[in-house]
């Protein structure tokens, strides 16, 4: 067998070999790191991740392709090609050093200076393709060149099988940049942020460039030696052409399968940016693992060119065949979510489970892909010509890659589909491996001929399911197998895929959602309102609440229309620029007419397509109210909405009383990445209040001046707003009051040490997906309301009477309150508290303990403290003295009474028999702070392990610095 192994080689030049494959391991490493980073950089200045992975995909490998080619044709005049590598990687190196600072820098100038330049939208969104292109456009020239040249001294150094030499270089490097995108991902950003990441990156080019130096020192390399072509292929080179177009073609169909595969699959994993992450690390694991299955079979095969079309066949019959299977893929996740727990390890399994997915879609495919350029590569070195050849094949490779993914994601998936897309791709492949087989072998191909139906037969018969693919499998497990429900509107956008679904027609219940994730849902007027209408109506009407007479109102995402609607219901309002990114959205929004009437037909509302930071960067108008309602923060590119960067720029797009209303959620989510969200909010404006709208959704209400609750205005004068919030329950502004919940005061304590979300440090991207797996929740916020910290409020609950029918949950458990202690004694907790055997029934007095701390704490919140005190002493067991259930009254009596010392007795005397919870120590805590016994309460804090809860340590050690201090 003739390759470049140990048994042929001196022990020397296997040294050199396995240097020389870590070395191009690394820079498939880091070179993967740059288009992930990029990727993340970019769509920030883009404003969408879809835009950016075009855009990069796009100029990563036009770069590419140019640096390819400009190798190739100036190979000849290098002498060593090892030290012309080494110097190519240390000046990418380099690039990585400066690139944030440079971006940073340029960035700056077009927001503060050249977006002012340009009067059309159109006219700046080309300016943004053209800076960005600039900006990567170099290092990925270099990064095109490092294949030819390492490739050409690889195979001068072993010559003995150049087929091999090819798809091991070919391997290393891909397999390189597979691991690459994850380690980027999943780790470096997490650890070091944007800029770390980077730095890491070009610090393993310059570790790259000393292995290749030294092997130069090594080695003299000679120069390239002419052609030895045949008389025929010297004038003609028929075979050159022909195989240069198969690379361009395959390049187009590989890239034009990925682009469908990514989208199809943000639907089953949903579309965040790991996902993105585990999906391209699959793609290219499988070019590696094509590349090196063929590594030890070039030099074997009897026919090359007949071998190279039937790869094409098959490649294009296996990408067809993902159509088939498509649809079960749903299933499989299903049946993932329901087996697995929601636990860091349940997270870890969901992962693995998802790149499998990945890898059961792509890798058959992909496989074949990643034969095809060392073996196209190896024909034309066999034929006579120089090791130019592989930058020319490796150029027009990455050229056809580029008009794949701009017809891809521009043109075929916007107009015809995901499905026609996989299968145009599949067309592309057949086709070519039908006119190799019938131009080189002569060989009667009518039977062949009829892989070309396949693709045509998989579309006929197999149609992608609209519901599983609106279903939002990956969070909730299960896929909707209901005739009630219905796919109005399905279309995919150059962003996202939209679908508008309806649940019973009679009652019309409503949902919009992109790439599976339900961003609003609406009922018909004839029925309860959905979960979500509370909060649109109020992310609307709260704004106008703390306005006085605003004219200029921006809204960030349409949703389904409602809270533009709201907005222009208000007399005083005389613009609305309701900004969305996707086309399709807008499209779909239309549908949930009568509605949002006023959202499409008033003539004071104007629709922007386009990116939100573009908008307000490039317009010289002040809000008086811009309200940011974007789909949840682990979505790709949308939590840049939610970072300090950001909202500096919303800061200053304000007018001097402006008001920004920031709606985020609460579910799936985690207190510390909401309070990472509220420092940065914190650190851009003067002021905020935070609203919970429907329990598991909160609005920000922030100013560049203080607020205050009792100036809030009056909305209800404007009837239609009236009318809108009547939907709801609410008729005065008690209604919109009860749902306060806390303000930067009081939450300072909270955010003071956690590091505000940021672009370049994206805590919040990198973590609110593990987070929406685990199920966690930021209803600890909900504490602060609650919490015996801030019990003297401006606004107290027992001050509040709102209206009946208003269902809000601090409403209802206001109301309950006051029918709990007028009818106590025929309550369930009142009948188990006076058993007669009550004391010696150890399980009896666990669920009156459970039933006290869950719903008397409530309740006590919205009743005065006689009603507190009468009720506790109703509660007390009378026939027996039960220690546990005394003190926990005596506790919850006493801290909603401000009765401190009696707290501290009757929580200490719990904690003795053996009940010990975060929420008493906590009251503990508070207690002793407010009878000035601070060291004891450092120690509750301590002892207790309050201190491992991020947050809790957080709070509390500002609160000990600030009380040490004064």
């Amino acid at each position: 067998m003739e390759n470049v192994d140990s048994t042929t080689l001196p022990k020397q030049d296997i040294i050199l070999k396995y240097i020389l494959l870590l070395a191009f391991f690394i820079s498939g490493f880091s070179g993967l790191i740059y288009e992930s980073i990029w990727t993340h950089y970019l769509k920030l200045f883009l404003g969408h991740s879809a835009y950016a992975q075009t855009l990069v995909l796009s100029i990563f490998m036009g770069g590419m392709a140019l640096g390819a080619w400009l190798a190739s044709k100036y190979l000849h005049k290098v002498n060593n090609y090892f030290l012309a590598y080494a110097i190519i990687e240390a000046i990418i190196g380099v690039a990585a050093l400066s690139f944030h600072t440079v971006y940073v820098l340029i960035t700056d100038f077009s927001y503060n200076t050249a977006f002012q330049w340009f009067e059309s939208e159109a006219s700046i969104e080309l300016y943004k393709w053209i800076l960005s292109s600039i900006l990567i456009l170099p290092q990925t020239v270099l990064l095109g060149s490092t294949f030819p040249l390492m490739s050409t001294g690889f195979v001068q150094r072993f010559p003995k099988s150049k087929g091999y030499s090819l798809s091991i270089l070919y391997f290393s490097n891909s397999f390189g940049a597979a691991i690459g995108v994850l380690i980027s991902g999943f780790v470096l950003i997490n650890l070091v942020g944007l800029p770390g990441t980077l730095l890491t990156a070009g610090l393993l080019n310059f570790l790259v460039a000393l292995l290749s130096w030294a092997v130069s020192k090594m080695l003299v390399t000679e120069s390239i030696e002419p052609p030895h072509l045949s008389s025929n292929e010297s004038t003609s080179h028929h075979l050159l052409k022909i195989m240069l177009i198969v690379a361009a073609f395959t390049g187009a169909a590989s890239f034009m399968y990925e682009i469908a595969w990514v989208r199809m699959l943000s639907m089953v994993l949903g579309s965040s940016v790991h996902s993105f992450e585990l999906m391209l690390s699959a793609f290219i694991l499988g070019l590696a693992i094509g590349g090196f299955w063929i590594r030890n079979k070039l030099h074997k095969l009897k026919n090359p060119i007949k071998t190279l079309a039937n790869i094409q066949i098959i490649m294009g019959l296996l990408s067809a065949s993902t159509i088939v299977f498509y649809n079960q893929i749903f299933d499989l996740m299903a049946f993932t979510l329901q087996a697995l727990n929601r636990t860091e390890e349940g997270y870890i399994y969901f992962n693995l489970i998802s790149h499998s997915i990945c890898l059961f879609v792509m890798l058959p495919a992909t496989i074949c892909a990643g034969m095809t350029l060392p073996l196209i590569t190896y024909l034309l070195l066999e034929k006579g010509y120089n090791s130019r050849a592989i930058g020319w094949v490796y150029s027009a490779n990455t050229v056809g890659s580029i008009i794949g993914i701009i017809f891809a994601s521009q043109i075929i998936m916007p107009i015809l589909g995901l499905e026609h897309l996989v299968v145009f791709g599949s067309l592309i492949d057949i086709i070519l491996g039908l006119l190799i087989l019938y131009y080189f072998n002569k060989v009667n191909i009518a039977i062949p001929v009829l892989t070309l139906f396949a693709p045509l037969l998989v579309i006929n018969f197999f149609n992608f399911d609209p519901i599983r693919m609106s279903s939002g499998v990956f969070r909730t497990g299960h896929i909707p197998h209901n005739e009630k429900l219905e796919v109005l509107f399905s279309r995919h956008g150059k962003t996202a895929t939209v679908a508008v679904t309806q649940f019973n027609k009679d009652n019309k219940s409503m949902a919009i959602s992109t790439n599976g994730k339900p961003d609003a849902g609406v009922n018909s007027l004839n029925s309860k309102p959905s979960g979500d209408e509370p909060t649109m109506l109020l992310t609307g009407a709260l704004p106008l609440a703390f306005s006085s007479n605003p004219e200029n109102v921006a809204v960030i995402g349409i949703g389904s229309g409602l809270s533009s609607q709201v907005v222009l219901s208000s007399d005083s309002v005389k613009h609305v620029d309701t900004i969305e990114i996707e086309p399709e959205m807008v499209k779909g929004a239309k549908l949930f007419a009568p509605r949002n009437n006023l959202t499409f037909n008033d003539s004071r509302s104007k629709i922007v397509i386009g990116d939100a930071r573009t908008f307000f960067h490039s317009s010289s108008k002040h809000y008086d109210i811009i309200i940011s309602e974007p789909s949840n923060p682990w979505v790709s590119g949308v939590a840049s909405l939610f970072t300090t960067e950001f909202y500096k720029l919303i800061s200053n797009s304000l007018s001097n009383n402006g008001i920004y209303a920031q709606w985020i959620h609460i579910y799936e989510f985690d207190i510390y990445l909401l309070a990472s969200i509220l420092s940065a909010i914190s650190h851009n404006f003067e002021d905020y209040m935070i609203f919970s709208t429907n329990y598991v959704d909160l609005l920000i209400i922030s100013s560049n001046n203080q607020l205050n609750l009792s100036n809030i205005n009056n909305i209800f004068k404007h009837q239609k707003i009236k009318k809108e919030l009547s939907r709801i329950g609410h008729f005065k502004t008690d209604d919109l009051l009860i749902h306060y919940l806390t303000n930067k005061s009081q939450s300072l304590f909270l955010t003071k040490s956690i590091k505000p979300n940021s672009d370049y440090f994206p805590v919040v991207q990198q973590k609110a997906d593990k987070y929406r797996f685990l199920k966690k929740s930021a209803s600890p916020i909900h504490q602060l309301r609650l919490s015996p910290f801030f019990k003297e409020e401006e606004i107290s609950f027992k001050k509040i009477n709102t209206s009946q029918n208003n269902s809000f949950i601090y409403s209802t458990h206001s109301k309950a309150s006051k029918e709990f202690t007028k009818n106590i004694k025929s309550d369930m907790i009142y009948i188990l508290s006076q058993q007669k055997n009550l004391c010696s029934q150890e399980n009896l007095t666990n669920i009156i303990l459970n039933s006290i701390s869950t719903k008397l704490n409530l309740i006590y919140t919205y009743t005065s403290k006689q009603q507190i005190e009468e009720t506790t002493n109703i509660l007390k067991p009378k026939n027996c003295r039960n220690p546990k259930i005394d003190n926990l009254l005596d506790a919850l009596m006493s801290i909603h009474t401000n009765k401190h010392e009696r707290v501290i007795t009757s929580i200490n005397n719990l904690k003795n028999l053996g009940l010990n919870s975060e929420q008493l120590n906590i009251n503990l805590i508070y207690s002793l702070i407010k009878t000035n016994k601070l060291e004891e309460a450092k120690k509750v804090f301590y002892n207790s392990g309050l201190y491992k809860n991020k947050v809790a340590s957080s709070f509390f050690v500002n609160l000990f610095h600030e009380l040490d201090t004064n």
